[in-house]
């Protein structure tokens, strides 16, 4: 059973409560839960070892997307299941990158870059991702936006107008697809935007 601030994070799974942030703007609780997410789901969950602090997070024009951890920080456990700690992860967080970072395969001079994507494994099928992600596609509507997708998530990012653009390619040991979505891309009904019960 998720703990009641995980509960509480489901329940605001909506594009707009996805939360944007420049890297100056975060708390330090709130890069401090960032980090959590991302180093409990890629290094840890799928065994990546690689540089997930690359230094793109602090610059100027890349944006953080997040729901927000809800409440008081709660306990943290660790892989083997114990209590370590306080976690105050967010639900899902993604971040947009600078315009014309070229970002792996999918990258263009011409867009703007998602990556990171991630939600924390009590939320999953809940919605939380889709809220971020949606909230950058709304937000951004009308840029060129690339993502280099895990293979298995092509049709979730095709509910958001995100199209094939090339081979597939592994990294980290993950195959991967890189996508594309042109500016003003259309969103088909069913779109995953909205919460997902």
């Amino acid at each position: 059973m998720p703990e009641p601030a995980v509960e509480a994070a489901v329940r605001r799974s909506t594009p707009a409560d996805a939360v944007v942030k420049h890297f100056s703007e975060l708390t330090s609780e709130e890069l401090y839960g960032i980090l959590q997410l991302r180093s409990e789901v890629f290094v840890v969950e799928q065994e990546c070892i690689f540089l997930d602090l690359d230094g793109i997070d602090m610059y100027p024009d890349t944006l953080h997307a997040f729901i927000p951890h809800a409440g008081a920080p709660t306990p943290f456990r660790d892989s083997h299941g114990e209590q370590t700690g306080l976690s105050v992860k967010p639900a899902a967080y993604a971040r947009l990158l600078p315009h014309g970072l070229i970002d792996g395969p999918a990258g263009h001079p011409d867009g703007r870059s998602i990556g990171r994507v991630v939600s924390d494994s009590a939320v999953r099928s809940t919605g939380a991702g889709r809220a971020v992600v949606g909230r950058l596609v709304e937000e951004f509507d009308g840029t060129l936006l690339t993502l280099n997708a895990q293979s298995y998530l092509e049709d979730f990012y095709g509910a958001f107008g995100f199209v094939r653009s090339g081979e597939d390619f592994m990294e980290d040991g993950i195959l991967h697809i890189p996508m594309r979505r042109s500016a003003g891309g259309a969103v088909g009904a069913g779109s995953g935007i909205e919460r997902s019960e």
